[in-house]
């Protein structure tokens, strides 16, 4: 598990199995080109990733 999975916010379980689907928070942001220690990077995969679970 990478040192930057525990910046993860708090997610829903369906959040939550999505992002493990992608092997972790940090595999789903990198996937989108995202960076897990910047913060508006990470306010875009929690929009993402909102978007899925609404789709789910």
């Amino acid at each position: 598990m990478p040192s930057t999975d525990c910046l993860q916010p708090p997610l829903t379980p369906e959040e939550r199995s999505i992002v493990k689907g992608y092997g972790g928070w940090t595999a789903f942001m990198q996937s989108y080109l995202l960076k897990p220690w910047e913060n508006n990077d990470v306010e875009e995969a929690k929009a993402i990733l909102k978007g899925l679970a609404v789709g789910e």
